[in-house]
């Protein structure tokens, strides 16, 4: 006699795996198709035939989206909001001006230095802030920027930073920034794509990042932070590293903004700057990763608008406030939540039929 065997079904796990796997993949490279798409159609813009002044704006608008991408990225995945990003930010334009300016670097071993400044500056603060969370941790953030704007004005720091008067860059003579001079540095059309490039590409590594297992740990502290102490995570390290990437990203605005100005005041390190960038990100919305970027863009086309009676402040108060009572998600929530009620429409005409 024969004994036959029946053969167990694997288990579910094993067959969900490769599935998810081959999801995760395809994602992938459908979303570095669209990041490298949308980096070639954004060459185009110095050719659209916009005048110096708008081309100005667009490029300001881009180097405050980097600004607010970081403060998006740790509100999104870690529920923290953040006052104290333009220390990075400001920080890393300083060191970039000092190290030109004082140092005789040029630009480019000066922006590489700058980046690392910024970037160990929010290392240095995510130590001191990230177990906190809530009011807290926007308080603190907010105080340690406003310590390094006080710092910068000081008598002390009056002889690299120019205190209220500011520090005008100067670069060694024939030093370039990726083969633009200084004048160069300082067209926006001659600067756009530098910047550009910058914003894709930290934008797609943020999107990647929220993607990976690391973006999942993420939200589950975001979620319950004493759940996954219990399970086992130590919640210090995935907090501390998401805090310095977005500040990382902030320096890197910081940079870009200190090379295409050629000058640097405290005003990058003020209040106004963090209220700023805020204020950009919650009005594009800060639940997803492009409302910052929108926010930005919209923030700052409306500042050259209607900067013109000296009621910009009540102007944008006005228009804070209606966001937050009929948009709360922001501009693209707000998009989103239309178009999930118009498919509910839609399906439940459907099922009437």
């Amino acid at each position: 006699m024969t004994k036959t065997t029946t053969q167990q079904p694997p288990p579910a796990s094993a067959v969900a795996a490769p599935i998810a796997a081959r999801l995760a993949a395809n994602r992938g490279i459908r979303g570095t198709a669209v990041a490298a798409a949308v980096l070639l159609i954004g060459f185009s813009v110095p050719y659209l035939g916009l005048d110096q002044y708008s081309m100005g704006l667009v490029l300001n608008g881009v180097i405050l989206a980097l600004l607010a991408l970081g403060i998006g990225f740790l509100a999104r995945h870690l529920g923290l909001i953040s006052l104290g990003h333009t220390a990075f930010f400001g920080g890393a334009a300083y060191a970039l001006g000092i190290a030109t300016t004082h140092w005789g670097w040029g630009p480019t071993p000066a922006a590489l230095f700058a980046f690392a400044v910024g970037t160990l500056l929010a290392l240095g603060m995510g130590v001191l802030v990230v177990r906190s969370s809530g009011m807290g941790f926007l308080m603190l953030t907010l105080a340690l920027g406003q310590a390094l704007y006080q710092f910068s004005v000081q008598t002390v720091a009056r002889p690299y930073t120019g205190a209220y008067d500011g520090l005008q860059l100067q670069y060694p003579a024939g030093r370039t920034f990726l083969g633009l001079t200084a004048p160069q540095l300082m067209d926006a059309g001659m600067f756009w794509p530098v910047a550009w490039v910058a914003l894709v590409v930290s934008a797609f590594v943020l999107w990647a990042v929220a993607r990976s297992r690391f973006g999942t740990v993420l939200e589950g502290i975001r979620e319950n932070e004493e759940r996954m102490r219990f399970s086992g995570y130590n919640t210090f390290g995935p907090r501390l590293t998401a805090f310095v990437l977005s500040g990382a990203v902030a320096s890197l605005g910081g940079v870009l903004f200190a090379l295409n100005a050629n000058y640097v005041s405290p005003e990058v390190l003020s209040f106004l700057k963090a209220g700023d960038s805020l204020i950009a990100a919650i009005v594009g919305g800060l639940g997803t990763l492009l409302g910052p970027v929108l926010g930005a863009m919209l923030y700052t086309y409306a500042q050259a608008r209607l900067n013109v009676s000296g009621n910009l402040p009540l102007y944008t108060g006005a228009a804070l406030v209606l966001v937050l009572m009929f948009l709360p998600g922001g501009v693209l929530g707000g998009l989103a939540s239309l178009r999930r009620r118009i498919r509910l429409s839609r399906a439940r005409k459907g099922d009437r039929r």
